[in-house]
């Protein structure tokens, strides 16, 4: 599909507007989007990468960061331009950099990843009790013992649900 402004280019950005029931599509190129901005809503779509990227300040002072990834030479100035890493180093070399952006983007900053529901089911429950016990030892810090004594039964739950599927096997 080519793009409806400039009609030379493949059209990479796709557009739906819903507006009072009414259903409009556009397609761009990657230079025409960038050209059109809000694209018809008299409003500039910000760059969601830039907010996250802001150097930490410290008693006004700008906190030292890493300036390149040894291993692919990427800067943080690099990723924020093109939204991209370049190894799985960069991942390491960042991390407190990409870290609160995985946690807006994704809900965690820890990839879980989908398991199969009958084969792995003995895995997703020590994957729940792992995360309901860093629960807990959160509720015990804030001193909330209610909630600590309720995922504590929930663990006692699951673990015993746990030894029933060992002793089945």
């Amino acid at each position: 599909m080519l793009c409806e402004r400039c009609e030379q280019e493949v059209a990479s950005v796709h557009v739906t507007k819903i507006i009072n029931n009414q259903k409009t599509e556009a397609h761009f190129c990657q230079k025409c989007a960038k050209e059109v901005g809000g694209f018809g809503f008299g409003i500039e779509i910000p760059n969601i990468f830039s907010s996250f990227f802001e150097q930490p300040k410290i008693w006004g002072t700008t906190a030292h960061k890493v300036s390149s990834c040894p291993t692919c030479n990427l800067s943080v100035d690099d990723f924020r331009r093109i939204n991209q890493l370049g190894c799985s180093d960069c991942y390491q070399t960042f991390r407190t950099d990409i870290h609160p952006l995985l946690r807006r983007l994704h809900g965690a900053s820890r990839h879980v990843g989908k398991v199969p529901l009958k084969s792995h089911a003995k895995t997703r429950i020590e994957r729940q009790v792992q995360q309901l016990r860093d629960q807990l030892q959160q509720a015990i810090d804030v001193e909330n013992y209610e909630e600590a004594a309720r995922l504590r039964d929930e663990i006692r739950a699951l673990e015993s649900r746990l030894q029933n599927m060992e002793v089945d096997e």
